[in-house]
């Protein structure tokens, strides 16, 4: 098992992967204005966690700010660029 850090991330095919699926809607039936508990659902946090992060300015409870987040900070939407011989 290897352990995936920012070195294993492709950023050139990361960022062709997003701008593919630009036609593609993302939190179907989510609404624009988001409540702290949509918000806290959505990112899987405590609705304390996300109150905080308001007040820091990470993040804005507007749909179009949480998928910017999203986008950022997880890495299970980066493609990795992992050595060939790796399973």
């Amino acid at each position: 098992m290897q352990i995936i850090t920012e070195n294993n991330i492709d950023e050139t095919a990361a960022k062709a992967y997003v701008t593919a699926e630009n036609d593609l809607e993302l939190l179907p039936g989510i609404p624009e204005n988001l409540t702290i508990i949509a918000a806290a659902e959505i990112l899987s946090v405590s609705e304390p966690t996300i109150s905080r992060m308001l007040e820091d300015g990470q993040i804005q409870l507007k749909k179009s700010a949480i998928l910017a987040y999203l986008d950022h900070n997880y890495l299970a939407n980066r493609p990795l660029n992992l050595p060939q011989n790796t399973p």
